[in-house]
């Protein structure tokens, strides 16, 4: 009553103008000034509610310039990104969705866009400075409606663009039109069995996912072909006070689930949390019962399970889901008691009840877990369904069947068995939905020998190109429904049996290049890896917390996320920063490096000087911690032995990438394209380093031989440390080592510049290097 204005949320929360059956454009000036319009993605929880649709400022809307804006924002709404996206709009250089060629799985996902900056040029963009080496783009897509080109240069979209709508028209928004035609089945169908009498068929539903006739007003959209009613969320509260950002409110937690990256902090969620921009800060949840969601669901019904997205907990939450509250549609309720639960996969737990359930409460004492959404799934043949029309199907056949139709008479069922086959003879099949009097395009074709070898039948035939063949049709066990291992996996046998291979501590052959837990660091051909031999840092404690940790190989072949308490053995093999109580019981005569405004420093040294292609950083821990919404960044510059200075900009830290591998480029002529050290400034104090290299190519030239690092200190380097580099001296012999406590050593040498020695220790002592690494036990 005090406002003169509506905020956009209101407007539409007046409004309640579902998205389902249209697109909603909404015209609202914005205190942006320089936003012209706004738009909901498909695959937003809002995308089919009434906060979907469009919203355009009147301030340009239809002025020169910005005709075209109502076009460019339906292009997102219908899944477009812009064409810049690739370019300008990607995080860093190692951003998995830079685009460097036109391609559908970076940038834009469009193969026949072309990478492009940000430009209102009606022209290819200039030349210009990119840290990433690309400094020229030609053929840039300009003219399109998704770039930021003025609206008179602006006239197309690409074929791959056109596709992209239609599939999102089809997937998402399939009552937006009016025809009741079915949309096609997107891959031939596939053999299941064969005899010498009789072959079997299976096919995938519609691509739409719509296996009923479309009616207007009906649920059916939400019911499976046994009758089974899934529904999410319709309503959610807390009494719990939101935080004042406005983040994590149980608004987010209706809808289905839509956070990104599970396990990690995520705003798409409800939480308990209370301070986002104080992340020391913590108000517990209240004895007894804790923080409470409520969730309510729009139609009660006869439940088979609940699901529930719990996407982030605490690490050693002990009561994360202390109770589930099943609340009976004529008010009575049933608690299902404490609960365990986990953040990378929905919880699912059936609910044996013979009454109608409307909603359910949910219990927790960890004041940060996150839970996105709850589903609701009842038992087959819900009355919801009862009047739901399952969608037909027609088999088509050349040759013809015997009864001389092309096509098999159309029926419910998404397998069909031919007994009208001849060994030898190729059939060629192709299934149509029918819904109605309508019929939806025919799918892809199968081709088939019958008689002849398909992927399924439990046997890896390699005119297939079959990689294992597990006997089914299933994704996601390690052989793929096309015959092909799923990554992570490796299969073996006849039908196949596969397996996780990477962390299973055995090194196979096809990993070496891609497992750093089971082989090492794996150095390609015609590089060299150099590693550090030297460190230092603001936060290095001789005894507790000696940056020399970093050099060398690495010991920890794993990196772990939310890491608040690191394990001793962990302490030994990788350098985390000292924390305050460490650096008070640094030894008094050690004098401590001093936090200034650069934060969490590492400086490490390299043996020599090289030309550099790659850094790669070993974490034990990315520094992520509950709360933080922005993941820690570390920026890195390289030296040369003269202290000139490269930046290779600002990254994400993720154990996701691991090792993390900066790439770096430079041209011939610059002096700076030499490095001999590295500086590593981390915006987190938990982050931890199990080891620095510097990979450089093995061609002559690209290293320095005549330039070593010196074993002493001296200058005035970063922080009161450097790396002191002169001219080497003649590498001496080497002799065999004197350990105490070696219960065997054997050493052998070819060179006399190195030996390599096998040592057992005597029981109840481990190796350790003079930088006060742990050792494994095969070194």
């Amino acid at each position: 009553p005090c406002r003169a204005y509506m905020s956009v949320k209101e407007l539409k929360e007046a409004l309640q103008l579902n998205s389902t059956h249209f697109l909603n454009v909404y015209f609202a000036s914005s205190v942006r000034e320089e936003l012209a319009g706004a738009a909901t993605w498909p695959w937003d929880k809002e995308a089919l509610s009434h906060l979907g649709g469009v919203v355009l400022n009147p301030a340009y809307y239809g002025i020169h310039g910005h005709t075209n804006t109502m076009i460019h924002e339906v292009g997102h709404v219908l899944g477009l990104y812009h064409v810049f996206k690739g370019v300008s709009e990607r995080e860093s250089c190692d951003d998995p969705c830079r685009e460097t060629t036109p391609s559908m799985e970076t940038g834009d996902l469009c193969a026949d866009t072309a990478p492009t900056p940000k430009s209102k040029l009606c022209r290819d963009p200039d030349p210009t400075n990119d840290t990433c080496g690309q400094t020229h783009f030609t053929g840039t897509p300009f003219n399109n409606y998704m770039s930021y080109t003025d609206d008179d240069c602006t006239n197309t979209f690409t074929p791959n663009q056109v596709a992209r709508m239609h599939c999102y028209l089809d997937l998402v928004y399939p009552r937006w039109g009016h025809g009741k035609k079915p949309t096609p089945i997107p891959i031939p169908p596939m053999v299941t069995g064969q005899t010498k009498e009789s072959l079997s068929i299976y096919w995938l539903p519609p691509i739409s996912g719509v296996i009923h006739e479309r009616e207007q007003d009906k649920l059916c959209d939400n019911c499976a072909e046994d009758g089974t009613f899934y529904q999410y969320v319709h309503e959610a509260s807390s009494p719990r006070v939101c935080d004042s950002s406005g983040y994590w409110t149980p608004e987010e937690a209706e809808g289905p689930p839509d956070v990104d990256q599970p396990c990690e902090p995520s705003l798409q969620a409800w939480s308990p949390e209370l301070h986002l921009y104080h992340m020391n800060m913590t108000v517990p949840c209240p004895q007894p019962d804790g923080c409470i969601l409520e969730l309510r669901f729009l139609h009660p019904v006869y439940p088979d399970s609940l699901t529930l997205w719990t996407t982030y907990l605490s690490t050693g939450s002990p009561k994360a889901l202390a109770d589930i509250e099943v609340l009976i549609e004529q008010g009575e309720s049933i608690h299902l008691g404490p609960l365990d639960t986990f953040c990378d996969i929905p919880f699912t737990v059936k609910l044996n009840i013979p009454k109608k359930v409307s909603g359910v409460k949910i219990y927790t004492f960890d004041e940060r877990m996150e839970i996105d959404t709850a589903l609701l799934t009842s038992m087959p043949h819900s009355s919801l369904c009862s009047s739901c029309k399952l969608i037909r199907y027609r088999v088509l056949r050349d040759p013809p069947f015997a009864n001389g139709s092309p096509a098999a008479p159309a029926q419910t069922r998404r397998q069909f068995v031919d007994t009208e086959v001849t060994p030898g003879q190729v059939y060629r099949y192709q299934v149509q939905a029918v819904s109605g009097t309508a019929l939806g395009e025919a799918s892809p074709l199968l081709v088939h020998v019958h008689g002849a070898p398909y992927c399924g039948d439990g046997k890896v035939t390699m005119s297939l190109e079959e990689e294992c063949d597990d006997g089914n049709l299933m994704d996601g066990d390690g052989c793929s429904r096309r015959c092909k291992k799923e990554k992570g996996f490796n299969c073996l046998g006849e039908p196949s049996l596969c397996y996780v291979h990477d962390g299973d501590g055995v090194c196979e052959p096809f990993e070496k290049t891609s497992s750093v837990l089971d082989c090492g660091p794996h150095t390609p051909d015609g590089y060299v890896d150099l590693w550090a031999v030297k460190a230092y840092s603001s936060h290095q404690d001789a005894k507790s917390c000696p940056a020399s940790l970093v050099t060398g190989e690495p010991v920890v072949k794993a990196c772990k996320s939310h890491l608040h308490d690191v394990p001793k053995d962990l302490s030994l093999a990788a350098w985390f920063p000292c924390s305050p109580s460490q650096d008070n019981v640094q030894d008094p005569d050690e004098e401590k490096v001093p936090l200034g405004e650069e934060g969490v420093w590492l400086k490490v040294c390299f043996e020599r000087a090289v030309v550099p292609t790659a850094l790669l950083v070993f974490l034990a821990s990315d520094g992520t911690v509950p709360s933080n919404k922005r993941k820690p960044r570390v920026t890195v510059q390289l030296s040369n032995v003269d202290g000139l200075n490269h930046s290779l900009g600002t990254y994400e830290l993720s154990c996701q990438q691991y090792p993390l591998v900066i790439n770096v480029t430079h041209s011939q002529e610059d002096p700076s394209r030499w490095a001999a050290s590295a500086l590593l400034n981390f915006s987190s104090s938990l982050v931890g380093v199990a080891a620095v290299a510097l990979r450089t190519s093995a061609q002559p030239g690209s290293s320095d031989p005549s330039t070593c690092l010196l074993q002493h200190e001296e200058g005035h380097g970063h922080q009161r440390y450097s790396c002191v580099y002169g001219a080497c001296v003649e590498s001496g012999s080497c002799i065999r080592p004197l350990l105490a406590h070696a219960a065997t050593l054997n050493c052998t040498s070819d060179d006399p510049r190195y030996m390599v020695c096998t040592v057992a220790c005597e029981k109840g002592f481990v190796l350790r290097s003079s930088n006060g690494k742990s050792l494994g036990p095969k070194q």
